[in-house]
């Protein structure tokens, strides 16, 4: 019978690529996922990795198994879900990706209703944007995303999860309240009136980053300049936080 936690490695071989990245993802040595995959090999009586540069690849009787694990894997943790529920706890370890405004409002609350409704359950937050956190939710290394997207910017989600909103703010342009642009619009500065001003914006390849560059290029205005924090007060657009799993 083959056992599901050395199909697991080996289908978290197929989904990262190499033994070091199994290893690191499941607090593992290189050398035990080597010899799981070793074993894993003799209870099948096929060959299932070859050599491949410094590295290894799945041979084609891997990849027919990999299909197999993923559905396996699936069925098990359902049934592990199903048991849990028949004795009326919940059990094990949950952890939420989420970003730091969304962590403290809405992660943090949920995780303290928890530990009062299901003290039996370890619950774990992983502060990252959703950019890092949805294909990590893909793997299986997190189990819930708290997140963000863009009105005019949804984002391609990786095969097998399931979206739900949760929630829309306003997206706001913070100005000093000397700014001269601030006095001469007291209740809310068009982002044309910024034109030729200085914008931070978020990391570069983020979604915050991509949403204010899109905001102000459509209004005239100097594109932003790419820095570690954004800053907000009057404009437009509208975020959504996510909830993905």
């Amino acid at each position: 019978m083959l056992d599901l936690r050395r199909l697991r490695l080996l289908y978290e071989l197929h989904q990262r690529g190499t033994i070091a990245a199994v290893a690191d993802a499941l607090q593992f040595t290189p050398s035990a996922v080597s010899q799981q995959l070793a074993v894993l090999e003799r209870e099948t009586g096929v060959r299932l990795l070859e050599r491949a540069g410094r590295g290894v690849r799945l041979t084609d009787s891997a990849l027919a198994l990999v299909d197999h694990a993923d559905a396996l894997l699936e069925r098990a943790a359902l049934a592990e879900a199903d048991l849990a529920a028949a004795a009326g706890t919940v059990t094990g370890r949950g952890r939420i990706a989420a970003f730091q405004s969304v962590a403290l409002n809405l992660a943090l609350p949920a995780m303290q209703a928890l530990a009062r409704d299901a003290p039996q359950l370890r619950c774990e937050l992983v502060e990252a944007e959703p950019e890092h956190a949805l294909p990590a939710l893909a793997l299986g290394d997190v189990d819930l995303v708290l997140g963000d997207e863009w009105q005019h910017q949804p984002r391609r989600l990786p095969e097998g999860l399931e979206r739900h909103d949760l929630l829309a703010d306003p997206v706001l342009l913070v100005l000093p309240p000397r700014h001269p642009t601030a006095r001469r619009y007291p209740e809310a500065v068009p982002l044309a009136a910024l034109a030729g001003e200085a914008w931070t914006a978020g990391h570069a390849e983020m979604g915050w980053q991509e949403m204010t560059s899109a905001r102000v290029a459509s209004s005239g205005a100097s594109t932003p300049t790419s820095a570690t924090a954004p800053t907000t007060r009057p404009s437009a657009s509208r975020s959504s936080p996510v909830g993905w799993r």
